[in-house]
């Protein structure tokens, strides 16, 4: 089997390099490479890397290095012919516009200088007998011009041809964007054999004679053939009869022949030896014999040989056409036979002549066969050795530089065919191959459809993003609702708390995301649960204990941030473990779409219990050292009516409770409430609607009695009531809102979690409009006002007087502060 062997890779084109005007050279370990760019690289293969790169005014069609010389020319496109020469040391003889070194690679840019035969309309050039042969696409005709190497060594690049050529071409230049194609062949003479390159070879005597004629086959001179985009294949002298090289001695038209018509673009011409089709006789083509075959390649895969024929009285030539299963890109001859590149395959065609025994019962004396190589998508191809065509160097059309090696015994087995052992072990070898070629492809199957699926739930989860981020305000697709309930467990009773994730999205949840819960603790504490599947239309529960209950240092309301976290670690691995993220992930490793913020207030965490008794109990003052931990509270702490922790952990044996009470505006609490449609009492209908999370019985209660989490016992009392030192016209019907308990913080939660609830309840049910606000008194509310702003700051004068002196502390000092805080909170304010 070939192998293949990467060397460098190029920039090459949008839509890859160019069928037409890629070109590489292999010269003395030296590649030299174009791809239809400004660019000609040189590649050294003992360094396996670029060393220098050659920029040029426009986009270069065609290089040439001649045989036996430092010299390269260059086509550019509408602008003309190029010379490229260094000395012994490998340095240009002339100095370049400018030369710039990017790490071990030089990039030249060529000037006007280095142009040799300035004329945009030249299209294809070759160098053959030390005469430059160009051809020049004018409107009408083509026309072929000659020029002698020497007077372009010296001369300026106006300088004129030797000889010239026209013809008229059949169809329009825009029909094809291929170039002619040039060969040059000559008269075999053994004497005068030398080592020019196959496309410049020595045609045997027979067939140079009925190709062109006695009468150039007597004058010995080497012949031009080219072939057109149109088909047509045309040959004429390179030196007029009795006159070599000579200066502006124009042929005739008459001159020109017409060899033969291919009927398609002809992508190149040049000369091969047969081989021998003699099954019994195995013997490769000498390389000093002449070339007994004039082979012709088509673009569309039509191959024509041209022999002299079995017949040796015959006059005219042996034709015998080959076609290939696909178009050809390009093509490189060897000694016996030509490399045909198709966008499939690397095609070897040969050309054998039969012996006597079996030419002389067929009409035809030579056969075409062909041997693939599978390697496609090779757009410019060039042999490393000239003795040895089993190693190539290829350009792909992505713009890879590749060495191909190909197998040595392939061309033998193709001919000679296979003995039965060596067909057995062909088989097993290929069946080898097949099994090998399978494991890959079902490797790479593998591959692929992990990518494809990986890409699926990438596409989903940005859809779902997308829809979740652009939803902020109005109804999120993904929700999440918060309970709070109290269990059992190991006959201890636990606060739990139930997260419910509802998916009302067109997308499912499966592998990969997360639901981080953030919970506003001290210190703050997370948790994160793999959402592993919820399809569309479905809710999952999740459970986790309310932290801070154990150490009674959990203080209301506590705030519950929800949000959905896609890891995108070991995201190509398909239902790969990959570890749960935290909430202190990294959001460069995956995507966080915030959720809702949930409160959650101590009255969704009480206990109700039948207790009596405590609410009436007898009034007395606080102890001094409960009231001095009071005195010592931060500022910060008591802003929401909390205490501190060493307020929260005392109970207070005091026989009558704080109090704190909230009044609102009957008429407000009827209407937000619609109380019309339950048929509770108004005070009952309140009580139920503030405790609906823990009071679930029916009945109609004003009072209830129960338990903190952390076991301080409240009482919450609401009834109906009259306030009168507001209005000027008489009283105004309220409910009033009672929380009674012996302990201060207990007292301060629930009355800050009532006002909270008061206020939510007024948000989402606006009262109507209609109704008759009752008449205020302005200046006694002001009154109010005035009396409450009075004991701030005699609160806020005695917390800085604090830092200052602390013997301030004292049985009266405590006293006063404790009136000031019932006397805020005792009667509270009235909402209407």
């Amino acid at each position: 089997m070939s192998q293949i062997q990467h060397l460098v890779t190029l920039q090459s084109p949008n839509g890859g390099l160019s069928k037409s005007k890629a070109r590489i050279i292999y010269r003395n370990t030296q590649v030299y490479i174009c791809n239809g760019t400004r660019f000609v690289y040189v590649f050294s293969t003992e360094k396996r890397q670029m060393t220098a790169v050659y920029l040029f005014p426009s986009n270069v069609w065609h290089i040439e290095f001649p045989t036996s010389s430092r010299q390269l020319y260059v086509l550019c496109a509408q602008n003309g012919l190029y010379l490229l020469e260094w000395d012994e040391q490998g340095r240009l003889l002339m100095e370049p516009s400018s030369a710039i070194n990017k790490g071990d690679v030089t990039v030249y840019q060529m000037g006007p200088t280095f142009g040799r035969v300035l004329d945009p309309s030249i299209c294809s050039f070759m160098v053959a007998h030390e005469v430059l042969v160009v051809v020049l696409a004018l409107q009408d005709k083509w026309k072929i011009s000659a020029f002698q190497l020497e007077s372009l060594k010296h001369e300026e690049p106006s300088t004129a041809p030797s000889r010239e050529v026209t013809f008229s071409h059949k169809y329009g230049l825009d029909r094809c964007d291929l170039q002619p194609v040039l060969c040059c062949v000559s008269l075999w003479k053994e004497e005068a054999m030398s080592a020019d390159s196959p496309r410049h070879s020595a045609l045997q005597a027979a067939l140079f004679t009925r190709l062109f004629g006695v009468d150039l086959a007597i004058l010995e001179s080497p012949m031009i053939l080219c072939g057109f985009p149109d088909g047509q294949v045309v040959s004429f002298p390179l030196e007029s009869a009795g006159v070599r090289h000579s200066t502006n001695q124009n042929i005739a038209q008459g001159s020109m022949k017409l060899l033969y018509h291919l009927e398609q673009p002809v992508v190149s011409i040049a000369t091969i030896r047969m081989r021998s089709c003699d099954l019994n006789t195995e013997q490769p083509p000498a390389e000093n014999t002449a070339c007994d075959c004039l082979l012709v390649v088509g673009q569309k895969g039509l191959i024509v040989s041209v022999t002299s024929g079995d017949n040796p009285d015959a006059v005219s030539c042996a034709y015998k056409d080959y076609r290939l299963p696909s178009s050809v890109i390009c093509t490189f001859y060897s000694t016996s036979g030509v490399f045909c590149c198709t966008s499939s395959d690397l095609i070897h065609v040969t050309v054998s002549h039969r012996g006597k025994e079996t030419a002389s019962n067929n009409t035809a004396c030579s056969t075409v066969s062909s041997l693939r190589h599978n390697i496609p998508m090779i757009v410019a191809l060039s042999q490393v050795s000239s003795l040895d065509a089993t190693q190539l160097v290829a350009l792909s059309k992505r713009g890879r530089l590749v060495l191909c090696k190909l197998h040595q015994n392939e061309s033998k087995d193709h001919r000679h065919g296979l003995s039965c052992v060596i067909a057995g072990q062909r088989i097993k070898e290929m069946l080898s191959g097949i099994g090998s070629v399978s494991e890959r492809f079902s490797a790479l199957k593998t591959v692929v459809d992990e990518k494809s699926r990986s890409l699926t739930r990438l596409n989903q989860v940005m859809s779902l993003s997308r829809e979740l981020l652009s939803g902020q305000g109005t109804i999120c697709p993904v929700r999440c609702a918060i309970r709070v309930s109290w269990t059992h467990i190991l006959q201890e009773a636990c606060m739990t708390v139930y997260c419910n994730l509802e998916n009302q999205s067109d997308y499912i949840l499966e592998h990969g995301w997360t639901l981080c819960l953030l919970i506003s603790t001290d210190p703050i504490t997370s948790y994160s649960f793999p959402v592993l599947l919820l399809k569309p239309g479905e809710t999952k529960e999740f459970a986790f204990p309310l932290p801070g209950l154990g150490s009674n240092s959990l203080d209301f309301p506590v705030k519950i941030s929800g949000s959905l976290f896609y890891s995108v670690n070991g995201f190509s691995a398909d239902g790969g473990n990959s570890s749960e993220p935290s909430v202190s992930s990294s959001h460069n490793h995956g995507v966080c779409l915030p959720l809702q913020e949930h409160i959650i207030d101590i009255l969704q965490c009480l206990r109700i219990i039948p207790r009596a008794a405590y609410c009436s109990a007898s009034s007395r003052t606080l102890p001094e050292d409960a009231v001095r931990a009071i005195w010592k509270s931060s500022p910060e702490s008591d802003q929401c009516g909390k205490s501190s922790a060493t307020v929260c952990n005392q109970r207070l044996h005091s026989t009558m409770p704080f109090k704190a009470s909230v009044r609102l505006s009957a008429v407000l609490l009827d209407c937000s409430l619609q109380n019309k449609k339950s048929g509770r009492s108004l005070c009952s209908a309140v009580l139920h609607w503030l405790l609906s999370e823990v009071l679930v019985n029916k009945e109609d209660v004003q009072e209830v009695q129960g338990l903190t989490p952390d076991g301080k016992e409240l009482c919450i009392r609401v009834e109906e009531v009259s306030v009168d030192e507001l209005s000027s016209h008489g009283s105004i019907p309220a409910v009033e809102m009672q929380i009674l308990s012996s302990h201060l913080h207990v007292v301060a939660s629930l009355h800050l979690a009532v006002i909270s609830r008061y206020k939510i309840l007024l948000q989402q049910n606006n009262p109507n409009t209609d109704s008759r606000s009752p008449d205020l008194s302005l200046g006694k509310i002001q009154q109010l006002f005035s009396a409450h702003e009075l004991l701030l700051k005699e609160v806020k004068n005695l917390r800085e007087r604090l830092g200052v002196d602390e013997d301030l502390i004292s049985r009266a000092a405590a006293q006063r502060l404790l009136h000031i805080y019932r006397d805020l909170r005792d009667p509270g304010l009235l909402f209407i």
